[in-house]
């Protein structure tokens, strides 16, 4: 993509829903409709109500919520997901989720195509993951300077850029509430455009028709036979 944005062109993605800020996964998918995303991820489609869409992040939020008070599914079994067509695009939407970081779910579905996720849950520190074509091109759990994948620092000098600052390890002072930390967020968002080219804003999330499905979380590898 040619446009240069920065962790500054997404300060405001959340205006001032700091819930939001704190606890979210979005994954951008390539090449695929929403609705097949949903088959291949073996999330049947499930909505509230009359089974129409919800409008919105918070709408997607309160589904959610009120999903796992109803007891009807555990965290441990399942995560609600939302998922929206952005241009060529699908964009996956996760309150307090985190499947789109997860390699085992999302490898199978980035063969031949490319995918993007990022999360942050209360820490901005959170991870980050480019797949192609079934494979982890460049991806950090913890934080950005334990990069790992088929091309670790093959975005780099695009992290620099866009606001992860100078990408040096950190020393024994790191602050999580530093102003540099909590910028990452917006920087995440801003790699994941440089990636995709999908320009997301406030307005669009907030008035996005988000189709809802149940993603099953993989079992543990402790807990398998």
């Amino acid at each position: 993509m040619t446009e240069c944005t920065t962790a500054a062109d997404y300060t405001d993605i959340f205006g001032t829903d700091d819930d939001f800020g704190e606890s979210h996964c979005f994954t951008y998918v390539q090449a695929i409709r929403p609705e097949e995303l949903l088959r291949e991820l073996k999330a049947p489609r499930i909505a509230p109500g009359t089974g129409t869409a919800v409008t919105g992040l918070n709408a997607l939020r309160e589904w959610t919520n009120e999903l796992y008070r109803l007891g009807e599914h555990t965290f441990e079994e399942v995560q609600p997901v939302g998922v929206v067509p952005v241009g060529d695009w699908t964009l996956m939407v996760e309150y307090n989720g985190f499947m789109g970081t997860e390699p085992e779910v999302m490898l199978p579905v980035t063969r031949g195509r490319t995918a993007v996720s990022h999360m942050a849950n209360v820490s901005p520190v959170g991870p980050f993951y480019w797949y192609v074509d079934g494979a982890v091109r460049m991806s950090y759990d913890e934080d950005p300077y334990l990069r790992s994948g088929d091309r670790p620092d093959g975005l780099l000098d695009v992290m620099r850029a866009v606001g992860f600052g100078p990408m040096e390890d950190p020393d024994e002072d790191w602050d999580e509430d530093a102003d540099e930390v909590k910028s990452l967020v917006p920087a995440k968002f801003a790699l994941a455009h440089h990636v995709t080219g999908v320009r997301l804003t406030r307005r669009l999330l907030e008035t996005a028709e988000f189709t809802c499905g149940l993603v099953t979380k993989p079992v543990p590898s402790w807990l398998r036979a």
